[in-house]
């Protein structure tokens, strides 16, 4: 009788773990940065967010430069300014990547606001739309942007931003926010690649 002393290193299908996607999010500023560490959880996918100096154009040079294996996505999320210049020279540079977009016209502030009340009025600026926020949510600040006052309301914002564009082709609409496909992606911790 032949004795086999070849063994099995590799784990069998029985409670093997799913390794957690991750992705990468750059934006441009700290309400950004607190709202998506505010998403990271112990079974959720791997959330590294940075912010990098620079105007909107550097902050997609830099995600372009960091796509790597280490990440399944790398998302910027930044805002529109209502220009459409500006807008166009983003996606353009987006593309040479592969980097995701999730824009916000004017501003991110809009997709905070639709986690608690449906908002179609176009908005005169950034500032204007920080206004509303802060009517909404008065603990609000730019410096203080705590995920607590958000995490209720994240299904009721996806759902309200993907209706104002539905087919996410037009990222200059004024409102508008494509933040809710990341955050559908996080959400389901699936891979974008």
């Amino acid at each position: 009788m032949k004795v086999s002393t070849e063994t099995r290193l590799g784990r069998n299908g029985r409670g093997a773990r799913k390794e957690r996607s991750s992705f990468l999010i750059l934006c441009e500023g700290k309400t950004e940065k607190d709202y998506f560490a505010g998403m990271r959880s112990r079974r959720g996918p791997q959330i590294d967010v940075d912010v990098p100096k620079g105007d909107h154009l550097s902050v997609v040079r830099e995600a372009v430069s960091r796509v790597s294996n280490e990440y399944d996505a790398v998302w910027c999320v930044l805002d529109t300014e209502l220009d459409e210049t500006l807008t166009a020279a983003m996606l353009r540079e987006a593309r040479r990547g592969p980097v995701e977009l999730g824009l916000s016209t004017p501003c991110f502030e809009f997709w905070l606001i639709l986690h608690h009340v449906d908002c179609a009025r176009p908005f005169q600026s950034a500032e204007d739309a920080k206004r509303k926020l802060r009517e909404i949510v008065p603990s609000w600040s730019e410096s203080n942007t705590r995920f607590a006052d958000f995490t209720d309301g994240i299904d009721a914002a996806c759902r309200r931003a993907q209706k104002l564009s539905p087919d996410s082709g037009e990222p200059l609409k004024n409102p508008s926010t494509g933040v809710w496909q990341l955050v559908a992606r996080l959400r389901s911790g699936s891979e974008a690649r």
